[in-house]
């Protein structure tokens, strides 16, 4: 660097002179500086003389360094901060400090009150996608299974700048701006560095396999038709050449084809062994596109994702990054060694056995590596296969399950009891959500970032949207099975009504905190709600900010508090607590997370502490990896209700005792899986079953059995207790090698064993078996409201000619064995009223 522009930095940043750090910092950035400097307005670059060009690239560089050492002591002070925060929560009143680790990754049951940062992410996401419900809920199409080509592309242009004509797509394209500039500015505000990027429009991904398919030379030649060449401007003013441009885009593909570089924005620089969250999203782009089309054209070519999942992508990796660096620091990974090294300590002081708390940590080690990240397939075809395997099974088998999740309504009810609210108000807000004419009502509740995740459900992925294609047969074989699965699901209404489950039991327990918040202050609270409130991650600061929120109304007259309440709170009312940005952002996520978490004890679903839990952290993409996956399919939410519940049972979280709250729980699990196993017999075309017999008592006995398994009651051993009373024959070992330990043991009867009954001249069932196990993987064949109706019509008359008298067999067996009758007979014509005598005889 010259000596005149060494004296230029230092003036502009008040010194005689710079040391040798200094300039080397400063040559590093001088000639990026002034690129972008001549990049701004390259006719007036260019009319300036040499000196002021070295004057004005050293000033600017000069703010840059000072605006560097704000934001480096920025960060080295919040580190500080929330590193003894962290520190101070292990000495918590009844768990070791390695449990405390534990739940401050993953949401547990037992309300200790420690809320995790993975909760937090989600509501995050969760509020940013909310405010994106007109994005998402249109982008589907008018009967919702075919994305919007049209809408997407009209975005699109919106985005960059291009008048659509089209009104929706401005007003979508106006929101998305404004949700992706509010994720960088609160991301900045942990000290995070996301710069605003030259005429950035979209976040773009793409397939580092599709550029390695297509050659360093087309690619290159690709890429120069669609980049912008007013954006490449050297120091000077001057355009790049055609050489140097083609130069800059060799070394790109270099970059992006060697170093793994596809999980990577395009053009992103990686900064490998960085382990700062902070710096991870500032690197400069090396692509410019020159307008929408370009933009396009490049990504149906080498894009690696859909649009939908492209903003998808960018709302949920960002909110992961903001979780991180709000509740560890610049470094988390750094951060967690020491809270798991300081807990070791702990846990050692107290005299906790070293056993386990290695297990504790262990544990805990395993959901961090999975939030981070850190379990990448190892082999992408071979991940591929096994989600298609596992799609293919929840399409072909949980048509049925929308009865099966009836029996949810009693974990609502215990959650809602719990939290002293009336069950008959959620049961209404559920039956007013599922109305088709509600339209607005699920908007307002998705708009509140409540089900947001079923609200992105919704939107299948029949056809590409013009971005980007397929590529590879596992990755297509995927993508249709993954399709499928999602279709049946909606097709099935297990979509609305889970949906309905999470708004109404949301809805009234905001309706609560509105309510209260406008009443009580914290010291005015009754002991059980505050201790309640503490248990379940709300704490009294997070409360008297919610005071100074003025709940959202809904056409019923709910006052629901909620984190949009928050975010509209004025600054002077908030300065008391501090920097109202983010004062707000800290409320509005405690507060989602903490709707979030009480949510997923009313409705269960299985979250990253059950994941992990069931597969032990074993690779994706691995052969051990994706057998277990495939094994433990349909066991989540047995695990999910016995680690949720099961630890609040011991919690006692309210005035009943532990054994009172377990056993009632049961109880309801049970009776309503009761009723579930009896419309499941009436929908598949059966009489109801014996619930009582005063001359057979065990009929009253597997009744009983059946229901509790049903019902979730005994969890996965509920399961286990009522293996073979199923007709078909369903042993334990089936139950404990889930799907595939059945299709193993399928393939090899209808292969190898056949063949060995053949050579030893035994008659073979082969057809019957092949075409039941074929019949089996078909996508939709048990949706419950047309299952019985494709039995009837088409499949026992496939089976009977295959295999005539094998289901007159089977029928005769079940009548003997499982007190199996039918009111459906073999046609339309053959119908009759169900025998409702025989449930008690």
């Amino acid at each position: 660097m010259k000596d005149q522009c060494k004296q230029a930095v230092a003036q502009a940043l008040g010194k005689q002179t710079l040391n040798a750090q200094e300039v080397a910092a400063v040559e590093k950035s001088i000639t990026k500086t002034m690129q972008n400097l001549a990049r701004e307005d390259r006719q007036k670059w260019q009319n300036m003389s040499l000196n002021d060009r070295i004057s004005a690239a050293g000033q600017r560089i000069a703010q840059d360094i000072l605006g560097e050492v704000r934001r480096k002591n920025k960060i080295a002070a919040n580190d500080i901060i929330i590193q003894a925060r962290n520190l101070n929560q292990l000495d918590h009143p009844s768990l070791p400090a390695s449990q405390v680790v534990d739940r401050m990754i993953a949401p547990h049951g037992d309300m200790s009150g420690i809320q995790s940062f993975s909760s937090q992410a989600r509501a995050i996401a969760g509020i940013y996608r909310g405010e994106l419900m007109d994005f998402y809920t249109n982008v589907k199409g008018g009967i919702g299974v075919w994305t919007d080509k049209a809408l997407v592309h009209d975005i699109i242009k919106e985005r960059f700048g291009e008048s659509s004509g089209n009104a929706l797509a401005k007003q979508i394209s106006n929101k998305m701006g404004e949700v992706f500039e509010g994720m960088r500015e609160r991301f900045n505000r942990s000290g995070g560095d996301i710069g605003k990027l030259d005429n950035w429009a979209l976040p773009q991904t793409h397939s580092a396999q599709k550029l390695i398919e297509a050659k360093k030379d087309q690619w290159v030649r690709d890429a120069e038709n669609v980049i912008d060449r007013e954006m490449y401007v050297k120091e000077d003013g001057s355009l790049y050449s055609d050489a140097e441009i083609k130069a800059l885009l060799e070394y790109s593909y270099d970059s992006i084809t060697s170093n793994g570089a596809n999980k990577l924005e395009i053009g992103r620089n990686n900064f490998g062994g960085n382990s700062k969250v902070t710096s991870k999203h500032s690197e400069s782009r090396v692509l410019h596109f020159k307008n929408a089309d370009a933009w396009l054209e490049y990504q149906e070519k080498y894009g690696g994702m859909q649009f939908v999942d492209l903003v998808e992508a960018h709302i949920n990796g960002l909110s992961k990054d903001i979780a991180l660096v709000e509740n560890l620091g610049s470094n988390p990974k750094g951060a967690m060694r020491i809270l798991m090294d300081a807990a070791r300590q702990k846990d050692w002081e107290k005299g906790v056995d070293s056993n386990d708390t290695k297990k504790g940590l262990n544990r805990s080690q395993v959901m961090f590596d999975e939030f981070m990240g850190a379990n990448m397939p190892e082999n992408e075809v071979l991940a591929n296969i096994g989600l298609t395997y596992r799609s293919t099974n929840v399409a072909s088998m949980l048509g049925g399950t929308t009865l099966a999740s009836l029996t949810d309504q009693a974990m609502t009810f215990k959650t809602a009891q719990i939290h002293d609210i009336a069950y008959r108000k959620i049961f209404g807000e559920v039956i007013g959500q599922l109305n088709p004419k509600n339209k607005a009502d699920r908007e307002l509740a998705h708009s509140l970032g409540l089900a947001t995740e079923e609200m992105l459900g919704t939107i299948t992925r029949w056809s590409d949207d013009g971005l980007t294609s397929v590529h590879g047969k596992a990755e297509k074989a995927a993508k249709l099975s993954s399709s499928l699965a999602t279709q049946v699901l909606r097709l099935s209404g297990l979509n609305a009504l889970t949906a309905a489950n999470k708004v109404g039991f949301s809805k009234m327990l905001m309706d609560k905190y509105g309510r209260l918040t406008r009443e009580k202050s914290w010291n005015d609270l009754e002991a059980i709600d505050r201790e309640l409130l503490q248990g379940t991650g709300l704490n009294e600061r997070t409360w008297e900010i919610m005071r100074l929120a003025e709940p959202v109304l809904d056409r019923k007259g709910n006052q629901l508090m909620s984190a949009r309440s928050i975010y509209q709170i004025p600054d002077n009312l908030l300065t008391q607590f501090g920097d109202p940005k983010r004062v707000r952002d800290e409320a509005a996520s405690r507060f989602q997370a903490h709707l979030l978490d009480e949510q997923g004890m009313a409705v269960i679903e299985a979250g990253l502490r059950e994941k992990t839990w069931m597969t032990g952290g074993l690779r994706k993409g691995t052969a051990m990896g994706e057998i277990l996956r495939s094994m433990l399919q349909f066991k989540s939410f047995p695990a999910a209700m016995l680690m949720r519940h099961g630890s609040r049972t011991f919690s006692r979280p309210t005035t009943m005792s532990k054994a009172t709250y377990g056993a009632s729980l049961v109880a309801l699990t049970s009776l309503l899986g009761a009723f579930v196993v009896q419309l499941r017999e009436i929908v598949n075309g059966n009489d109801p079953l014996t619930m009582w017999d005063s001359d057979d008592p065990e009929k009253t006995v597997d009744f009983m059995k059946r229901s509790i398994a049903q019902g979730g009651g005994l969890a996965i051993m509920g399961d286990i207790v009522v293996a073979g009373m199923d007709p078909t024959g369903r042993s334990t070992e089936n139950v404990l090698t889930g799907p595939f330990g059945s299709d193993v043991k399928t393939a090899l009867n209808v292969t190898l064993g056949n063949a060995t009954q053949l050579a030893n001249g035994i008659e073979t069932n082969a057809g019957n078996e092949a075409f039941k196990a074929i019949k089996g993987k078909i996508p939709g064949q048990n949706l419950w409201y047309t299952k019985a109706v494709l039995n009837r019509m088409i499949f026992d008359e496939l089976q009977d000619t295959i295999a005539p008298g094998y289901r007159e067999k089977v029928l005769r067996k079940a009548e003997r064995q499982h007190d199996k009758t039918r009111f459906w007979g073999d046609d339309l014509s053959d119908i009759q009223m169900p025998d409702f005598e025989r449930v008690v005889q």
